[in-house]
Parts: structure tokens; C-alpha cells; sequence
């Protein structure tokens, strides 16, 4: 209960406080418990959001470095392929494995150059350069084709060969290709080895794959794909670990070590993913795996998560320093906002305690002692005698002001605009100059139309009056490039519609249409009665648009569409909604355009219940 009592006791000593604050400073105090917990969250959020989406860009370019990688190493490793498959199928090879001959054939010490495409073959491991070596052991006891382009030498006989496990597990994957590391000291393949190689072995079966006809071995230099890999590396951190389709290490690169290869391995993560392709979270890294189906090998990019992490943290910046900068600047801007509001508060309420000296009653409760109070003190002991006084006398006498000065613009300013077109056309006259005069005449009918009649509603008559008068000022403009037509049925011309809904449209053509094209422009505009109403068409041959500049056109109110150019007030937006007002459901807008063809604008009013008869308005928008 004690508890309970100084928590109660220090809440209402702490609102106190609050209480006693001037205005300026509850300002900032509130602002900143309002602000602080939005900022956070959005920090927060944005922190969130640019983490999932590093984490998922980091991800997909991590899958495409190994998958780059990966078609890499295939390309060299299916060049060995495709030269042990040539081997294996060459009918003058395999006429040399299986013959009966063998004493004949091995005292010729050219055989395999004479009777074989040998000579071919040796081109080819020059032309590849990275194909140091080739080894063709015969089961019939033919001698051997061992060819090494690098100084090193093959083990010499067949018997020696059959001894070595690589040899045991040829035969064991009857005809497949088998991949393996074989280094300087192996004597698995080699008597004496220059370099670091990549064999490819297998065993030679006939068609019927039940006879064995030899052993095939050929050595690709490991220095190669080296190579590939370390282009690979983006950082001295990274790792690069290619394996067989036993799982056995085919080379790496990088900062790896044996023992972590061995754990690596020995723990098999990779065979449980998805065709064998995606990423592994390893202990301190990050791997990105991709399996090759045809070689079976697997290719492994060890990535740092320390690396990562710091992207995290460049990215975690940005939100902490908007955090930060948004609270430091909060301040000023919160002072400069409660001095705009306190300040004239300060001078109201010094005025208003330089006015009451007499002896005002008290109305509005104040239960605070600041500005805002001291201002409730002086309304309350100055509302009663000046209020009547207000309503009755100045605020109408304002009102009368305000409404003459009304009136009195509504008629200097029209007549103003039309003396001044009117001076300019006679002066057009008189200096013979009658393409200028019609076109200071159509502005001068175009203002009147526009301005001069106050009303929301016209004839179809007169609209395209107005849309004529605009199309002759646009064409002094663009002369030549801009011709247009206007074909109006006799029998809708009396219809009453609402005023400017085809101008906007017609202004739209000219500024969309024909003003950033250098081809000749021809608008269209035209309209008929249809069996549910009347239906016009404005039509251009401009640039045309896509549906996105479509939708554009249909939501921009004014401002930056037309920028100096509009004539009448109206967006088309406003148009469309001032036809919802009007006719509710019963209109319809379509707004067909294809970029480089032109734009088609179709709008139907429909009859009944909604129309603007009689001259009269339906609603008054």
C-alpha cells in the first residue's frame, strides 16, 4: 500500500510539474515523447527492411558467383570429357583394343601414331594447354599410349596400373568418369609428376558395356583452375573448396584450412540440399553450394559472416544517423515553432492587460498558470463588453466592405481584360495585320466564354465554341504542324452540358500530343447522338501514351501537367468528377492511347434521370 501511495504521490508531483511548464516547453517536452517512440519504429523497420533485403540481394549474388564459378570449372572439365569420349568411341582406337594381333602390332613402334588419330589428339592438347597429359592402357597387352606434355611420366605397364586403387575403382563404375587431385608425390597415376593435376580416369568397355578394352587416364593441370577460383575471390577471407562426386576435395583455394576442409566434409551438409544447389549457415560462414549434374562435382564459396556483419552495420548506420540527426534537429525547429505560437500570445496578452483596468468578472476556469491561462484571464474580463459591440457593428460593417470590394473586382477585372484585347485588335487592323487581329479576337472570345458567364452549365453549341476559339490560338502557335476538325451533329448543339468538359481534353492533345513531336498533329473533335445519350470523341495523331502516363493524366489536377499553358481551370480529374456530381453513374469516360499512335478519348452522357435540362442545372457544381 505504501507503494502504491508514493507512486500516486510522485505521478501527481510529476504532472504537477508538467502543469507548471510554460507552453513552449510542454511543446518540446510532448514532442519529443511523441516523436521519439514513430522514430524508432521507423528506424527500426527500415533497419528490417534494408536487412532482409541485403541479406537477400547478398544471397542471390552469392548463388550466382558459385553458379559463374561452377559453368567455369564445367567448361574445362567437359573438354577432358569430350576428348575421353572421343577416345573411347574412335573406331580405329578401339580397332587397336581389340584385336588378336598383339605381337605383330606392338613391333611397331608407330602404332598408335599410324593407326590411330593420335596426331589429331596431340593437337588438340596443345591447342588447350591446360590437357597436359594422356595415358591409353590396352587389356589385350597392347603396349600402351602415354603421352605427358609437361615432362612427367606414366606409370609404364597395364600390371602397374591394375595395382593403383584408381584403376580398382574404374572398374568398379563400369565406363563412368571418375575426377580426382592428384598431386606431385602420387604415385597413383604417375612414375614422376611435374605439377598438380585434375585427372580424369574411367575404364573402355565395348558397346555391349560387358567387355573391358582399357583404362584411360588424362591429366588436366590443377594450376588452371586455380586460376578460375582465385578470379573468384572477392576478399582474402573467402575460400573456394571444389569436390568429385565421391565428396572428395578436388582443390581449394583461399583461407580455409585442411582441418576445416576434413569437417566440412566429413559432415556431408551439402548432399542434403536440393539438387544439391543453395546456401549452408557453417559455423563462421557462409557457403554458397552448386552441383554440376554431369561431372557430379560440387563447387563451395566460403563467405566470412564477418564480412556480412558489416554490411549490417554500414546499413544499420543510416537509420541511427536519420534517428539522431531527426532529434537534434527536432529542437530548433520545435523552439522556432513554440516562439511563432508564445510570442504573439506574450503580446496579445500584454495588450489586453493594458485594456483591462476596469473591473471584469472571471468565466473560463483556468487551471494552469501558463500562457494560455493568462490569455483565458483576459478573454474571459474582455469577451462581455466587446463581444455585442463585434456582432453587431464591425463584423457586419467588414462584411459589407468585403462584398463591395467583391463586386467592384468582378466588374473592373473582365472589362478590363476586354478593353485591353479589344485596343489590341483594333491597333492589329489598323496596321493591316489581320492574322494577329483574328487571333487577339479568338483570345478576347475565348476569355469571354471563359470568364465572362459565371455559369457552370452551357450548350454543346458553345462549348465547342470555346474548344474552336482555343484550336485557332494553338494554331497560330504551331502553324503547320497543328490542323484539327470539329464535327458537331446539328441535333445535340442546343443540349445542355456542364461547361469546359472538352477543352481540358482538347488542351490535353495539344500539350501531350502535339507539343513535343515535330510531326504534324491533327485533332479531332466531334459529336453525336447515340441511342443512350450523346457521345463525343476527341481524337490526335500525337505522341500518344501509356497506360502509366494514362493513369497519370486522369489524377493530375493541374500544377505541373500544364504549368503556364492552362486556359481553363479545369484538370481532367475535375472533369471526371464534376460529371459523377453531375450525372452519378449515368457517363462514361474511356481514355484509349498507344505510344507513337495517338490518343482517343470517348465520353457518353447518358439520358434520364441526371441531366441538365431546359437550361436549368441539375447540380450545381
Amino acid at each position: 500500500m505504501k507503494w502504491k501511495r508514493r507512486k500516486a504521490e510522485y505521478s501527481m508531483k510529476w504532472k504537477q510539474r508538467i502543469n507548471d511548464l510554460s507552453i513552449k516547453k510542454k511543446i518540446i517536452v510532448y514532442s519529443y515523447l511523441v516523436v521519439t517512440p514513430i522514430l524508432l519504429l521507423i528506424s527500426v523497420f527500415m533497419y528490417s527492411r534494408n536487412y532482409t533485403k541485403v541479406m537477400r540481394e547478398e544471397t542471390a549474388r552469392g548463388q550466382i558467383r558459385v553458379q559463374n564459378l561452377e559453368n567455369s570449372i564445367a567448361e574445362l572439365n567437359q573438354s577432358v570429357a569430350e576428348m575421353s569420349t572421343y577416345i573411347c568411341i574412335n573406331s580405329n582406337i578401339n580397332k587397336i583394343l581389340t584385336t588378336d594381333q598383339v605381337d605383330e602390332l606392338n613391333g611397331n613402334p608407330q602404332l598408335w601414331l599410324e593407326d590411330a588419330p593420335m596426331r589429331f589428339i596431340q593437337d588438340m592438347m596443345a591447342i588447350k594447354g591446360y590437357i597436359k597429359t594422356l595415358g591409353i592402357y590396352p587389356e589385350n597387352h597392347i603396349q600402351p599410349y602415354l603421352r605427358c606434355m609437361d615432362s612427367s611420366s606414366y606409370l609404364p605397364s597395364l600390371e602397374e596400373v591394375q595395382k593403383t586403387s584408381l584403376y580398382q575403382e574404374a572398374i568398379e563404375k563400369r565406363g563412368k568418369k571418375c575426377w580426382k587431385l592428384i598431386g606431385k608425390n602420387s604415385s597413383e597415376v604417375f612414375w614422376a609428376n611435374q605439377s598438380e593435376k585434375i585427372v580424369l580416369y574411367r575404364e573402355i568397355y565395348d558397346l555391349s558395356k560387358k567387355n573391358a578394352l582399357g583404362y584411360l587416364v588424362i591429366g588436366a593441370d590443377a594450376g588452371k583452375y586455380q586460376d578460375l577460383c582465385e578470379s573468384a575471390l572477392e576478399s582474402d577471407a573467402e575460400s573456394i573448396l571444389v569436390l568429385n562426386a565421391e565428396g572428395e576435395k578436388l582443390l581449394s583455394i583461399g583461407a580455409i584450412t585442411e582441418k576445416a576442409e576434413e569437417d566440412f566434409i566429413n559432415e556431408g551438409l551439402f548432399s542434403s540440399l536440393h539438387k544439391g544447389e543453395g546456401v549452408l549457415d557453417y559455423k563462421n560462414d557462409i557457403v554458397y553450394v552448386h552441383n554440376n549434374d554431369d561431372s557430379g562435382q560440387t563447387v563451395c564459396i566460403f563467405v566470412p559472416k564477418s564480412q556480412i556483419t558489416d554490411q549490417f552495420l554500414s546499413i544499420a548506420y543510416t537509420p541511427v544517423l536519420m534517428l539522431l540527426g531527426v532529434l537534434i534537429g527536432l529542437f530548433p525547429v520545435l523552439s522556432l515553432v513554440t516562439n511563432v505560437v508564445t510570442q504573439p500570445l506574450n503580446k496579445v496578452n500584454q495588450a489586453m492587460a493594458e485594456f483591462r483596468k476596469g473591473d471584469f468578472e472571471q468565466q473560463v476556469e483556468v487551471k494552469t498558470r501558463d500562457e494560455v491561462g493568462e490569455v483565458a484571464i483576459c478573454f474571459n474580463k474582455m469577451v462581455k463588453d466587446i463581444k455585442q459591440l463585434i456582432d453587431e457593428n464591425y463584423v457586419m460593417e467588414l462584411r459589407e466592405k468585403e462584398s463591395e470590394l467583391t463586386a467592384l473586382q468582378a466588374q473592373i477585372n473582365p472589362h478590363f481584360l476586354y478593353n485591353t484585347l479589344d485596343s489590341l485588335y483594333w491597333q492589329a487592323q489598323e496596321a493591316d495585320n489581320e492574322e494577329i487581329a483574328e487571333n487577339i479576337l479568338a483570345l478576347s472570345n475565348l476569355f469571354r466564354q471563359v470568364l465572362g458567364e459565371g455559369k457552370s452549365v452551357t450548350t454543346v453549341s458553345q462549348e465547342c465554341a470555346l474548344v474552336k476559339e482555343y484550336l485557332v490560338i494553338q494554331k497560330m502557335r504551331f502553324t503547320k504542324r497543328l490542323t484539327y476538325e470539329i464535327d458537331i451533329e446539328d441535333e445535340i448543339k442546343n443540349e445542355k452540358i456542364p461547361k469546359l468538359i472538352l477543352q481540358p481534353f482538347v488542351e490535353n492533345a495539344v500539350v501531350h500530343g502535339s507539343e513535343n513531336m515535330d510531326a504534324p498533329c491533327k485533332i479531332y473533335v466531334g459529336g453525336k447522338r447515340i441511342p443512350e445519350g450523346i457521345e463525343f470523341i476527341i481524337e490526335d495523331t500525337g505522341i500518344g501514351m501509356n497506360q502509366e502516363q494514362v493513369k497519370a493524366i486522369l489524377n493530375t489536377e493541374d500544377g505541373e501537367l500544364y504549368k503556364g499553358q492552362r486556359i481553363g481551370r479545369y484538370a481532367i480529374k475535375n472533369v471526371r468528377e464534376r460529371l459523377a456530381l453531375m450525372y452519378r453513374e449515368r457517363f462514361d469516360m474511356k481514355v484509349d492511347s498507344e505510344p507513337g499512335k495517338g490518343t482517343r478519348i470517348t465520353l457518353r452522357i447518358f439520358s434520364g434521370r441526371g441531366d441538365i435540362e431546359h437550361g436549368k442545372e441539375a447540380v450545381d457544381c
